[in-house]
């Protein structure tokens, strides 16, 4: 049980989401006089359809308060004043660690022991206060009487006091779920723990709680027990929502309730632009967002489709021959009412891999493209976990190799990989015979069309400070290159004192972290962005090849530059998806060394995935 955070006036404590196993136990040291505790849990809650268990993680801290009371008599546990108040026990290296020993009570006296988790400070035991909708916590409690001076070890056998609501999402999209219609606040009255007046509801007054988000569409909250008739569970996502309607009406405190709904809601940015497919097989993906692209993000056309006409579907370049078979290669699956709701099909040729970039047409323009990534390659193996701050928790999940590598193996050159310009969502290849030279140009590398023959990248200047005219043509003609001559060297304007006005959302949003429209990635995985303030690669620098060694992990493919042509290629470089105004910060390794350098967007690097979280 971990990443606690306190509300000032009362015990509301958020706790990350684990599975929860076996209670801790151990000796205390030899010089700990007082008494030692051995804390347990119940093993299992009451669940609709799984069974959820509880386990102490090492530093969580529980309260403690003592009763003292002769045999025979009864001892009421009050706000203060009593035995021992808010005593602190620590969960540090398999013991329990008080800190402010409880004496031995005298001959014929007999102590009480009162516990709760998680710990705050000046709780009052007959009053802890929760309220689930400022913040939330598996709010547990014990106790054990009649303790004498003969007995050495305090057993406290925890018990939960909340419902659990836990709800998993699958289908659609699904950023947050929120809780409606519950009572969110309770007063628990730790002296009478084991009774039904334990809690007390503060208000009939019902509100919404927002679920704690542990993973990809799971989400947690800790609520009051009580009778919530009407009571719903509302996904959410960009500025949809879909609610679902719990068959019980009643929370027992105690009981874990799981639910599992299908989402129809459709997040833009869940779509991927990246389809991963096996040599010989093929990949049916929807059209969609070639035309919610166009609709939905309005300073690229003011929320109007580039071209309403017939829909079509073309193989821009591929850069293995054979890759994709010209007859049968691409199909467009039509729905003739309903065209949005349209998909394509990718068929390729067994024993080749590589890359494609395949787009839909709309009365012959190209509007949006896909990234065909064929490889024999299972992104879920081989991971890396990263802690970039080493506090001891993966923020990370690491792809074994560049997007659109053939190999891991970083001595060959498909181990580089795509270039991606900053922001833009098409890939553009890189030679995969060689090692990329500094100096040598983007239209150097060789392309093929859908019949084989070679084709080339074209280059071409930026016009103008139009972001909306910029993203135009890029997404109208996939296989362009823009160039820029100088600062900020962006391919979408040539101003650099403009502010974009989606552009810092494009791989991703920087209010939330989630995966933007724009990421080149696959389902599930994305661009890796700053967390907790700090670049992914932060602990690889200066040296620190600990974690990981960049100069065998990473491919030296340098950049494609802004001018196009290729430099800096004795580094490997690579593009998080934190950007500051038209530039995103990456990582850039040589033989020794690692340094965040922020260039500008209009230069193309390699992507390293990361799963989304």
């Amino acid at each position: 049980m971990k990443k606690v955070f306190y509300y000032l006036s009362s015990l509301l404590v958020l706790t990350g989401c684990s599975q929860e196993n076996d209670f801790f136990s151990a000796d205390r040291p030899a010089d700990q006089a007082g008494f030692k505790f051995e804390l347990t849990t119940s093993n299992t809650r009451t669940v609709t359809d799984d069974n959820f268990k509880t386990t102490f993680s090492e530093g969580d801290k529980v309260g403690l308060f003592v009763v003292s009371r002769k045999s025979g008599t009864d001892g009421t546990l009050a706000a203060s004043g009593n035995y021992a108040d808010n005593r602190q026990l620590t969960y540090t290296g398999g013991v329990w660690i008080i800190d402010r020993e409880v004496t031995y009570p005298a001959d014929g006296e007999e102590l009480d022991f009162y516990a709760y988790y998680p710990y705050v400070e000046n709780a009052d035991p007959t009053n802890i206060t929760y309220d689930a909708s400022k913040s939330m916590c598996d709010l547990m409690m014990a106790s054990t009487k009649s303790i004498t001076n003969s007995i050495e070890t305090v057993t406290l056998t925890f018990s939960h006091q909340l419902s659990l609501v836990d709800t998993r999402v699958s289908g659609g999209a699904a950023s947050s779920a929120v809780l409606t219609g519950v009572k969110t606040a309770a007063s628990f009255n730790l002296g009478k723990f084991g009774s039904d007046d334990v809690m007390t509801l503060n208000s009939d007054q019902t509100g919404d709680v927002t679920m704690e988000k542990c993973d990809l569409k799971h989400f947690r909250a800790y609520i009051p027990s009580q009778d919530a008739e009407g009571s719903k569970i509302e996904i959410r996502a960009e500025d949809s929502s879909q609610p679902y309607s719990p068959q019980n009406t009643v929370f027992a405190k105690g009981s874990a309730y799981q639910y599992n709904i299908v989402s129809t809601i459709q997040r833009l940015a869940d779509l991927p632009n990246c389809y991963i497919v096996k040599p010989g097989e093929s990949v049916t993906f929807p059209v969609l967002k070639a035309y919610d692209v166009w609709r939905k993000i309005p300073f690229i056309n003011g929320g109007n489709l580039r071209n309403d006409g017939e829909l079509g579907v073309a193989l821009i370049w591929q850069d293995a021959q054979n890759l994709i078979p010209a007859d049968g290669g691409l199909t467009l699956n039509k729905n003739t009412e309903n065209p949005d709701q349209s998909t394509v099909t990718v068929k390729t040729n067994a024993g080749i891999s590589g890359n494609a970039l395949v787009s839909v047409t709309m009365g012959g323009d190209k509007v949006w493209s896909w990234h065909i990534w064929v490889t024999d390659f299972d992104p879920n193996k081989n991971t890396a976990e990263v802690d970039n701050n080493g506090d001891g928790i993966a923020d990370y999940v690491f792809m074994d190799r560049n997007l659109g590598a053939i190999t891991s193996d970083v001595t060959n050159p498909g181990s580089v990989g795509m270039y991606y310009q900053g922001g833009n969502n098409s890939p553009y290849p890189g030679f995969t015979n060689k090692f990329p030279t500094d100096g040598t140009a983007i239209t150097d590398v060789t392309i093929y069309d859908i019949d084989n023959n070679p084709i080339k990248i074209t280059t071409g200047d930026i016009w103008n400070d139009n972001q909306g005219q910029s993203m135009r043509r890029l997404l109208t003609n996939p296989g362009l290159f823009i160039t820029s001559t100088g600062e900020p060297y962006s391919w979408i304007t040539n101003n650099s004192a403009a502010s974009f006005e989606y552009g810092p959302n494009f791989w991703t949003v920087e209010a939330t972290g989630e995966k933007g429209v724009f990421d080149p990635s696959p389902e599930g995985w994305m661009v890796p962005a700053y967390k907790n303030n700090l670049s992914p690669w932060n602990l690889y620098l200066d040296g620190n090849t600990v974690l990981i060694d960049p100069t065998t992990i990473y491919p030296k493919g340098g950049r494609m530059k802004f001018n196009g042509t290729f430099g800096n290629c004795g580094n490997a470089m690579l593009f998080s998806g934190t950007m500051d105004g038209l530039k995103n910060f990456a990582f850039e390794s040589s033989a020794s060394w690692g340094q965040i350098t922020n260039y500008s967007a209009g230069n193309a690097l390699n992507v390293r995935c990361v799963k989304v979280q």
